[in-house]
């Protein structure tokens, strides 16, 4: 798209931009600085392992560019099943750092169906140091074969890019959504299988949250399993029962005394009677601590408990432990 010019078709229907059967890397619509594209289908399929991008941000255009009710279709499924391609349905790559009002994508699906090996988006934001917001959208992402990493949205800039997803339904195969590098944060929004690649991630609005607490001292040299509310911890295992597909996030606790010198007390959310990566640990004088980096996702009818392993002669007390439900 050139500079400061739009593209509104009359409906998804009826006009649709498309290259069918490409035998090199191909890129369907790059965005171009202030411009405007509507209601219009694009679609881009191979069936060769060629790298496919549907619509490319470059430069600073996730700030200006805006790219409304569309469908995008980017499909290489009948390729073989051991080549390799990078397939994408959204690419943003560039420079751009627009305000929290501004969208560069809205109102769209976008659908990636591949094979393969490789590395398979719906929407990837990568490269430069930027942010990209978008609202209103649904992402899917199949495969046909193969052990490519198929993820629905992805962050992964080691410089500090944001994405900022919104009012929208992410699924993916690998995992819907990953904040591998930089900042993702979501909002009202579905991750259909409520898997977050075992990462952390931001949110808009204040989760759901579980909260443990023991108001006496922790037990020494000792395994033992919070109860929720208030009450001393227990040798017997206390259940939550999950009654819905959920990713558990942000264990943190907080503490009236630490464990003191270089005794380690370690708490771990664990599933279904096994420890999760989901673990935090103090030392020292510490009394509070956060894991945010890391996610577990849980099915409907899993079982949640919190355990806390001490160190010999532990001087933690009246400790309170809480995670996020998203």
């Amino acid at each position: 798209m050139p500079p400061g010019n739009s593209l509104r078709g009359v409906s998804l229907l009826m006009v649709i931009i498309r290259q069918q059967n490409v035998t090199s890397n191909t890129t369907l619509l790059i965005m171009g600085e202030n411009t405007r594209v509507e209601d219009v289908t694009l679609m881009l399929t191979s069936t060769n392992h060629v790298n496919l991008t549907g619509v490319a941000f470059p430069e600073t255009t996730s700030q200006t560019a805006k790219l409304r009710t569309a469908s995008i279709t980017v499909d290489n499924s009948t390729a073989s099943t051991t080549g390799t391609s990078n397939v994408y349905g959204i690419h943003s790559y560039g420079t751009g750092n627009p305000l929290d009002n501004v969208d560069a994508i809205r109102s769209s699906v976008i659908t990636v169906k591949s094979a393969g090996l490789g590395t398979k988006r719906v929407l990837l934001v990568n490269t430069n140091s930027h942010r990209f917001n978008c609202r209103d959208n649904n992402f899917l992402i199949t495969s046909a074969g193969g052990s490519g990493l198929c993820i629905g949205a992805e962050v992964n800039n080691q410089s500090g890019s944001q994405l900022v997803i919104r009012a929208s339904t992410i699924q993916g195969i690998t995992a819907d959504i990953s904040q591998t590098a930089g900042t993702l944060t979501v909002g009202t929004t579905n991750l259909f299988s409520s898997n977050a690649n075992s990462l952390g991630f931001s949110t808009v609005v204040q989760p759901t949250t579980i909260i443990w607490s023991d108001p006496g001292r922790l037990p020494t040299s000792a395994t033992r399993f919070y109860r929720s509310g208030i009450a001393s911890v227990s040798t017997t295992e206390v259940f939550i029962r999950l009654s819905q597909k959920a990713v558990i996030k942000s264990l943190s606790v907080k503490s009236l005394t630490g464990p003191e010198t270089s005794i380690i007390d370690t708490w771990t959310i664990r599933k279904n009677s096994v420890n999760t990566p989901l673990t935090i640990s103090m030392t020292g004088t510490q009394t509070s601590t956060i894991n945010n980096n890391t996610s577990v996702t849980f099915q409907a009818g899993d079982n949640l408990s919190l355990g806390v392993t001490t160190g010999g002669n532990t001087n933690t007390t009246d400790t309170v432990i809480q995670i996020d439900i998203f």
